[in-house]
């Protein structure tokens, strides 16, 4: 599947802060405050940036809640090699699977047929691996979803803020309990490119609910967010860049009989059921998307109401994929745990 280009989907996120936000560097400091913000070094000087390591982490963590709030035991843990030091190990597999890879590596184990099996059969490790691990990736899948760096594209602006301990007796502030922070303020704005290959119409719908949440101010990123940091606000942005256009885009080849008024997923491109797809992945638009012809592929840009549809019927497609999730062939669980 992964050497073949059939479909692919990308967008500019614009992030800006709608409150102070802290996405710590790590580094300790001789003098000033005692939490920064990470920094890289573009455009001649250090500049603040959101890290896209960070923000894949975000989309993954708050994908598999919303996954593990549809049903149960779809999604995995993706953690292990503590279970046996879990005191809460059978109440989080009422609701979570063991790691995809630590399963397949335990299977892998066994045998080496069952080895060359995962290391060689791509479709076997994809069509076995729950909804997150399909998109997001595991290290026995390589994810199909990239999200880069999310540079400024306004002027930065930080500030100090104060914290203080909490003395449990007293009530009042512990002695020596202070400390500084340099959060990034509200109205900041970044911008990210996320590029999607090969992707099923579910996997769109849950990259959607992700997106419609942080429109909607309901997903905080970096630390202190249970302490007022963190809120953001997100939307793809109309405006091109680098020569390609805004909007939500999609791609396949030049040769592509993909109808103008739906939009196909890998399912129905394969039209075979491989890789665990179904061949009705296809979602109907409400008016014909034209193409566009860039190199070899055959563009479709989705921007207004049409952009709007197309994340309805793909959250729609999302929500009933994952109720109707098939059980993998593969174990849910590690054995002897």
């Amino acid at each position: 599947m992964l050497k073949k280009l059939l479909n692919e989907a990308f967008f500019t996120l614009r992030i800006t802060t709608t409150g102070p936000v802290l996405i710590r560097s790590g580094r300790a400091t001789i003098s000033g405050p005692d939490m920064t913000p990470v920094l890289t070094f573009r455009n001649g000087r250090q500049e603040i940036f959101l890290p896209g390591s960070s923000l894949k982490g975000v989309f993954r963590s708050y994908s598999e809640k919303v996954v593990c709030s549809l049903k149960s035991r779809v999604v995995c843990y993706p953690f292990s090699g503590n279970e046996d030091k879990e005191v809460d190990l059978s109440k989080r597999r009422q609701d979570y699977r063991d790691s995809c890879s630590a399963v397949l590596t335990q299977l892998g184990s066994e045998s080496r047929q069952n080895r060359t099996k995962i290391d060689e059969d791509t479709e076997f490790v994809y069509a076995n691996s729950c909804p997150a691990c399909r998109l997001y990736g595991s290290t026995g899948f390589i994810g199909l979803m990239a999200i880069g760096d999310a540079y400024l594209v306004s002027k930065a602006t930080t500030e100090q803020r104060d914290g203080v301990g909490i003395d449990r007796l007293t009530g009042g502030a512990s002695h020596g309990a202070k400390f500084e922070l340099e959060v990034v303020s509200a109205g900041v704005s970044f911008e990210t490119d996320v590029h999607v290959r090969n992707f099923e119409i579910w996997q769109l719908g849950m990259l959607f609910v992700v997106l419609q949440d942080m429109a909607d101010e309901l997903i905080r990123i970096g630390s202190g967010r249970s302490r007022g940091l963190g809120q953001v606000t997100a939307q793809i942005s109309e405006q091109g860049r680098n020569g390609r256009p805004g909007g939500f885009v999609t791609s396949s080849m030049r040769t592509s009989d993909e109808p103008l008024d739906q939009l196909w997923g890998l399912g129905r491109w394969l039209n075979d059921k491989s890789y665990g797809t179904w061949r009705d992945d296809t979602v109907p638009l409400p008016q014909p998307v034209e193409r566009r012809t860039r190199g070899i592929r055959s563009t479709r840009v989705f921007t207004g109401v049409v952009l709007e549809a197309l994340r309805d019927a793909a959250i729609n497609d999302f929500v009933g994929r994952i109720q109707h999730w098939p059980q993998p062939e593969i174990p849910m669980f590690l054995r002897s745990r």
